[in-house]
Formats: structure tokens, sequence, C-alpha cells
């Protein structure tokens, strides 16, 4: 999830040294902070880290109903911004290696 946020990001903000910590802090605390970052009215959000999580999910636990997984989506989008924030100069090197 946090490849393809990265992606986006170094489209929307330019190949940053700090990509990786911007995008951490404009989410942590809600990950609707990301439709503000990128002023984008949501399209990050919603299609390129909730979807690929709720992707993730409809495969690896099929008998779950759409509304499960959305659920479990939001919850799986604030793991990947904890796992970002935690990681950013990983993220921020790999990026740009």
């Amino acid at each position: 999830m946090n490849d393809f946020l990265m992606d986006y990001g170094a489209k929307k903000l330019g190949n940053r040294d700090d990509l990786a910590e911007v995008i951490y802090n404009a989410a942590k605390d809600d990950i609707k902070g990301l439709d503000t970052l990128f002023k984008d009215n949501g399209e990050a959000r919603e299609h390129f880290y909730q979807a690929v999580g709720e992707g993730f999910l409809s495969d690896y636990d099929n008998g779950q109903s759409a509304e499960q997984n959305e659920k479990k989506s939001e919850s799986l989008a604030h793991e990947a911004i904890n796992y970002l924030g935690n990681h950013e100069k990983q993220l921020d090197d790999w990026k740009f290696n």
C-alpha cells in the first residue's frame, strides 16, 4: 500500500528527500489528511490506498462482505500509515534508488 502512496506522492509533490515524512505527518492523525496534502478530493486515499487494502482483503478472505472488507481496510490503512511513519528513511531511500 505504501509503495502506491509513495509513487503517487512523488508525482504530486516531487521527488523529495522527506517524502515519507511529509505523507506520514499528513495522515498520522486522520487518513483524510492525504486529501488535503495532495489536493485531490480523496483520489489517493480512496483509489491508491484504501482500494489496495480492500483488494487484498477480498482476495485474502473472500468470505467477508464488501462492507466488512471496507471496515477492515480502514484498519489496514492505519497500520500501513504507522508502518510508513516507523520506516520513513527506508521508504525514502527505496523510492529514490
